[in-house]
């Protein structure tokens, strides 16, 4: 990119996120630097977050479903009160399906 080019919006943002970044886009340069510090710190806050209270995983090798739940159900590890769960959830027909299981 030379210094002609203004940068692309992301195609994947909502009209919120457009609207925001099109307002940031008339700030000073620190202060758009000082945005992305704080998204950047912002984003990983998330992750850690998110992967406190709820992960999406894959059975391992040595874990199996339980009877009854399909290999293809979707998996979260919950955890409630110090207990750990795996949530299993899968669709069948146009029904959805789950089953919860202390780890």
């Amino acid at each position: 990119m030379t210094a002609d080019e203004r940068p692309t919006v992301p195609t994947e943002l909502d009209r919120p996120g457009r609207e925001a970044l099109a307002e940031l886009a008339a700030r000073e340069p620190a202060t758009i630097r000082a945005v992305s510090a704080y998204l950047t710190d912002l984003a990983a806050w998330r992750e850690r977050a998110d992967g406190e209270t709820s992960t999406e995983s894959t059975p391992s090798d040595s874990e199996t479903y339980p009877d009854g739940v399909p290999s293809h159900a979707s998996i979260s590890v919950t955890e409630i009160a110090g207990t750990e769960y795996y949530y299993y959830q899968w669709r069948e027909d146009d029904e959805i399906r789950s089953e919860t299981v202390r780890r």
